[in-house]
């Protein structure tokens, strides 16, 4: 493999690994509280901890990409989170498990902004290379459950936490020592050196209009992968006894994210090939529809729709992921990225309690036509972005190709 190859290979290895860890916890949660004999609050405490340090990290990790460059960073954040995860394995105590889990957080926090910089630098698809980059992110999160459950069966949940941290620590010996031939590439990034007030104006505004619409989008992504299951559990009882449909709305979150994978994939492939203005475009005008569907759809049909839904949602990640590269200049590139994670994993956290209120208030399925509603404020932004400043990516290279 050429050295691009190898830090792209290396780069989605680790994504896969980071989300791995993140969701480690929650399907290990029985035996870890079992064997501490903590309640499920406190449990559940612990992975607030956990989740604010994961989402919020993104900020400060843009700005030390910019600062010490990206590959260093990643260096750090493997190394830092190889070692939280064992200490994770070794914890004696609820207390030093809280602090694990928070160091953890913290670790995995800034592989976002820095890897994402990382390959827009130094790759020459940008738009295929971020397709990749999701695929081993989205692998991740669909076999999280299975891997880490594997490995709890076999021995316990400790050896789980154990034995992932070999591979984060192996990831930052690579980052270290086995990409020194990973160079960026010498291209001028969108708006050239940002001269100029009007530049730096229009700059700063169409890179608002992405990331409101990333915001957005993680408010869709965090409500949906919460109440979707729950959601499609109920419907599938209610039409049907047949176990194979049983087994499908309990694993749903699997299933979908395996969809995600395609969708990772169809988005990278088609930025190469179509202005990825119009991709956002049609991502948010194909969520739309099937975010009411999923609220009005019941049984077979609702697995359908969701995975669907999974297609088209994730297809956008790789899309923004070229729009914010596209767009941010090369010194602004690692905060801009910051900016972009923490508003889809840090703010759009909170979508969850906003969504669970419809769901108090209104029924399941409401949750569902509420998200529909961010995909349209989405389109929006997208619209203006197209309209008012589609010309700056399109001359700058916000395409792949």
């Amino acid at each position: 493999m050429n050295s691009e190859t190898r830090a792209l290979a290396s780069t989605a290895t680790c994504h896969g690994l980071v989300h791995v860890l993140e969701l480690a916890y929650g399907a290990l949660l029985v035996g870890i509280a079992s064997e501490f004999g903590a309640s499920l609050f406190v449990m559940g405490v612990m992975a607030n901890i956990f989740g604010l340090a994961f989402g919020f990290t993104a900020l400060p990790s843009g700005f030390l990409a910019d600062r010490i460059g990206e590959k260093r960073l990643l260096v750090v954040c493997c190394l830092v989170s190889g070692m939280a995860a064992a200490g994770v394995g070794f914890a004696n105590s609820i207390h030093t498990l809280g602090a694990a889990l928070l160091v953890l957080g913290l670790g995995l926090g800034l592989y976002h902004p820095a890897g994402a910089a990382f390959i827009a630098k130094t790759g020459h698809r940008t738009g295929m290379a971020f397709g990749y980059l999701g695929v081993g992110g989205n692998l991740g999160l669909a076999l999280a459950p299975v891997i880490v459950g594997s490995i709890a069966a076999v021995s316990n949940w400790r050896a789980a936490y154990t034995l992932l941290s070999i591979p984060m620590v192996l990831l930052a010996a690579a980052f270290a020592f086995g990409l020194r031939g990973a160079r960026p590439v010498e291209r001028e990034a969108s708006p050239s050196g940002v001269a100029g007030t009007s530049r730096r104006r229009a700059t700063v505004a169409s890179l608002s209009l992405i990331l409101t619409a990333q915001l957005l989008n993680g408010f869709i992504y965090r409500g949906v992968v919460t109440f979707l299951p729950l959601y499609l559990g109920q419907s599938v009882a209610q039409v049907s006894s047949e176990s194979g449909l049983m087994f499908l709305a309990g694993s749903v979150t699997t299933v979908v994210l395996l969809f995600g994978v395609g969708g990772q994939f169809f988005g990278g492939y088609l930025s190469e090939r179509v202005r990825p203005e119009m991709l956002a475009l049609a991502v948010c005008l194909g969520s739309f529809p099937l975010l009411i569907a999923v609220g009005a759809s019941q049984g077979l049909l609702l697995v359908v729709i969701t995975c669907a839904f999974a297609v088209f949602h994730f297809m956008g990640q790789p899309v923004f992921n070229v729009l914010v590269s596209g767009y941010s200049p090369v010194t602004w590139r690692g905060r801009v990225f910051g900016f972009s994670f923490f508003c889809n994993f840090g703010l759009g956290s909170f979508s969850a309690g906003m969504l669970g209120y419809v769901a108090d208030r209104a029924g399941l399925n409401w949750v569902f036509t509420a998200a529909s509603g961010f995909a349209m404020l989405a389109l929006a932004a997208v619209l203006v972005l197209l309209f008012r400043y589609g010309g700056m990516g399109t001359e700058s290279g916000a395409r792949g190709y």
